[in-house]
Protein backbone atom coordinates (compact mmCIF):
# COMPACT_ATOMS: atom_id res chain seq x y z
CA UNK A 1 0.00 0.00 0.00
CA UNK A 2 0.87 3.48 -0.63
CA UNK A 3 1.50 6.02 2.06
CA UNK A 4 -0.95 8.57 1.75
CA UNK A 5 1.02 12.51 1.77
CA UNK A 6 -0.38 14.77 3.91
CA UNK A 7 -3.09 17.20 2.41
CA UNK A 8 -2.42 21.05 2.45
CA UNK A 9 -5.26 22.63 3.67
CA UNK A 10 -6.51 25.89 3.43
CA UNK A 11 -5.62 27.08 7.05
CA UNK A 12 -2.34 25.94 6.09
CA UNK A 13 -2.30 28.15 2.60
CA UNK A 14 -3.63 31.00 4.66
CA UNK A 15 -0.84 30.90 7.45
CA UNK A 16 1.80 30.50 4.76
CA UNK A 17 0.24 34.01 2.85
CA UNK A 18 0.17 35.34 6.29
CA UNK A 19 3.79 35.04 6.70
CA UNK A 20 5.20 36.00 3.93
CA UNK A 21 3.10 39.55 4.04
CA UNK A 22 4.64 39.70 7.33
CA UNK A 23 7.71 39.26 6.00
CA UNK A 24 7.32 41.64 3.12
CA UNK A 25 5.90 44.40 5.55
CA UNK A 26 9.41 43.74 7.23
CA UNK A 27 11.54 44.14 4.55
CA UNK A 28 9.73 47.42 3.72
CA UNK A 29 10.00 48.23 6.96
CA UNK A 30 13.68 47.98 6.88
CA UNK A 31 14.13 49.86 3.28
CA UNK A 32 12.65 52.86 4.66
CA UNK A 33 14.83 52.98 7.09
CA UNK A 34 18.16 52.47 5.09
CA UNK A 35 16.34 54.88 2.76
CA UNK A 36 15.85 57.77 5.94
CA UNK A 37 19.04 56.73 7.14
CA UNK A 38 21.33 57.57 4.02
CA UNK A 39 19.20 60.64 3.35
CA UNK A 40 20.34 62.00 6.80
CA UNK A 41 23.74 60.89 6.12
CA UNK A 42 23.75 62.38 2.37
CA UNK A 43 22.36 66.25 3.97
CA UNK A 44 24.70 66.13 7.10
CA UNK A 45 27.76 65.93 4.82
CA UNK A 46 26.50 68.55 2.36
CA UNK A 47 27.20 65.42 -0.33
CA UNK A 48 23.34 66.53 -2.23
CA UNK A 49 24.73 68.14 -5.60
CA UNK A 50 27.64 65.97 -5.31
CA UNK A 51 25.83 62.59 -5.33
CA UNK A 52 23.65 64.08 -8.37
CA UNK A 53 26.15 64.97 -10.37
CA UNK A 54 27.53 61.36 -9.93
CA UNK A 55 24.60 59.80 -10.52
CA UNK A 56 24.07 61.54 -13.90
CA UNK A 57 27.54 60.73 -14.50
CA UNK A 58 27.04 56.95 -13.94
CA UNK A 59 23.48 56.90 -15.85
CA UNK A 60 24.86 59.14 -18.71
CA UNK A 61 28.30 56.38 -18.81
CA UNK A 62 25.80 53.01 -18.67
CA UNK A 63 23.22 54.65 -21.41
CA UNK A 64 26.26 55.06 -23.73
CA UNK A 65 27.54 51.28 -22.67
CA UNK A 66 24.11 50.17 -23.39
CA UNK A 67 23.70 51.91 -27.22
CA UNK A 68 27.61 50.33 -27.69
CA UNK A 69 26.38 47.11 -27.06
CA UNK A 70 22.98 47.04 -28.97
CA UNK A 71 25.33 48.55 -31.92
CA UNK A 72 27.77 45.59 -31.39
CA UNK A 73 24.22 42.60 -30.92
CA UNK A 74 23.43 43.93 -34.75
CA UNK A 75 26.66 44.44 -36.74
CA UNK A 76 27.04 40.46 -35.50
CA UNK A 77 26.04 37.98 -37.82
CA UNK A 78 24.62 34.80 -37.50
CA UNK A 79 26.67 31.77 -36.56
CA UNK A 80 25.73 30.23 -40.28
CA UNK A 81 27.78 31.04 -43.46
CA UNK A 82 26.73 33.84 -46.00
CA UNK A 83 26.79 31.10 -48.50
CA UNK A 84 23.46 29.72 -49.96
CA UNK A 85 22.13 26.17 -50.02
CA UNK A 86 22.21 23.72 -53.03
Amino acid sequence: MAKNKPTLTKHDIMRAIKGMSFQLEALQRHVLMIDDVLDKYIRMNKDDKKLVKYLEKVRKEQQEKAEKDAQDTEHKQSGRSAKTSK
